[in-house]
């Protein structure tokens, strides 16, 4: 992970700790090895700054008016999107109900986007964030490096309720990129957790039943 350099800044913007980068990439109905996967990401651009930002974000389309299948990644500069850029990390997951408002995840995206390249999460292990457009419900993810300081991992699912203001009680899942790589899925199976009060640690309650290809419906919008 790499600093921006103060030399590399425009005179009167704004840098961010690290440079980031957007991608894009249509999920596929098959199976993909990791190649064929790396075959379909798409740079969007690569800003340092927070004017730099905005003047990518301006050019892309709204989650609410992406088509269902589709993946938006921002992503730390160097890393790209991919389960085997980091095998002992993982991602906290939320779910948005399509009966929401539309504007409703598109507010959540940019909210979650700003944070990671804000360092709202205070953790530089926050490796990059995700909006996946499906066809029962929509999906953002935040992804972290590696799992072996459960602290620092847990903090990351507690922030990310403060970031987009969740009730208390919503559920959030979390899913380590190894399960992900043996399922070939990002989302199925993931482990649903419950952190009920900021002083209390993370709850994991009884796994409900999987709903289609996409893991359990068990976050309301």
């Amino acid at each position: 992970m790499s600093r921006v350099r103060e030399q590399d800044v425009p005179a009167g913007e704004n840098p961010l700790e690290t440079a980031w980068t957007f991608w894009y990439d249509k999920r596929s109905t098959d199976r993909q090895e990791s190649d064929q996967y790396a075959d379909g990401l798409k740079q969007l651009g690569t800003f340092s700054t927070v004017e730099d930002f905005y003047r990518h974000y301006a050019h892309l389309q709204r989650p609410a008016d992406l088509p269902v299948g589709v993946n938006v990644h921002c992503f730390r500069k160097g890393y790209k999107p991919m389960w085997e850029e980091f095998p002992d990390g993982g991602c906290w997951i939320l779910r948005v109900k399509k009966k929401a408002s539309r504007n409703y995840l598109n507010f959540m995206w940019e909210s979650l986007a700003m944070a990671c390249i804000g360092e709202e999460f205070e953790i530089p292990d926050v490796v990059g964030c995700v909006v996946s457009t499906r066809y029962k419900d929509d999906i953002l993810s935040v992804w972290n490096l590696q799992n072996s300081n459960h602290q620092a991992r847990f903090r990351i699912g507690e922030k990310l309720k403060k970031i987009l203001d969740l009730d208390e009680n919503t559920l959030i899942q979390y899913k380590d990129h190894m399960s992900s790589m043996k399922d070939f899925s990002t989302y199925r199976n993931a482990k649903n957790y419950m952190f009920s009060s900021p002083n209390a640690g993370p709850a994991a309650p009884p796994a409900l039943p999987d709903d289609e290809e996409e893991g359990n419906d068990v976050l309301a919008a």
